[in-house]
C-alpha cells in the first residue's frame, strides 16, 4: 500500500487539511492545550479525587474521578456490592425472584467473608506484583469461591 516513503509531518499536514485546522495548537498535532482542575475530599466511602481537563478553546472537557479507601488503594469492595445491589433491585422489579435470591445470597456471602476476602485480595496483589502467577491463580480461585 505504501510504496514510497512518507514523511509523518506531511501525513499529519494532510490530516490537518482534511479536518479543517486540527493542528491549530502548534507543532504537535496530537497535543491539546488546556487547564487542569483538581478537587479532592472525604466522605463515608473514603477519599476521592476529581480531575477535570478543559481545552483552551473549550471544545474538550474530560473528567476523571478516583476513589480510595483508608490504605490509599482504589476502593473496589463497596463498588462490587453496590453493583450487585443494583442488579438485585432490577431483578426484583422484573419479578425474577430466582435471580434476586442468588444475588441476595452473593451479597450476604461477600459481606460475611469481608475480612477473609480482604486478606486474600492483598495476598493476590502481592503474588501478582512478585509475578508468582501459580499462587495468584490459586488465590483468585479462593477469592471467587468466597464471593459466590
Amino acid at each position: 500500500m505504501l510504496r514510497r516513503r512518507f514523511n509523518f509531518n506531511d501525513l499529519f499536514s494532510e490530516f490537518d487539511s482534511l479536518f479543517d485546522g486540527f493542528n491549530s495548537y502548534g507543532s504537535n498535532p496530537l497535543m491539546v492545550r488546556g487547564k487542569k482542575n483538581v478537587e479532592s475530599g472525604d466522605d463515608e466511602d473514603g477519599t476521592w479525587t476529581k480531575e477535570t481537563f478543559t481545552s483552551d478553546d473549550g471544545t474538550y472537557q474530560i473528567t476523571s474521578i478516583y476513589r480510595y479507601n483508608g490504605e490509599g488503594t482504589p476502593k473496589q469492595k463497596s463498588n462490587e456490592i453496590s453493583v450487585l445491589e443494583r442488579e438485585l433491585k432490577n431483578a426484583v422489579e422484573k419479578q425474577d425472584y430466582e435471580t434476586a435470591a442468588k444475588l441476595r445470597d452473593q451479597i450476604k456471602s461477600i459481606e460475611s467473608n469481608k475480612e477473609k476476602i480482604d486478606e486474600i485480595q492483598s495476598k493476590l496483589t502481592e503474588a501478582v506484583n512478585k509475578q508468582d502467577f501459580e499462587s495468584a491463580i490459586k488465590l483468585r480461585d479462593k477469592l471467587n469461591k468466597l464471593k459466590s
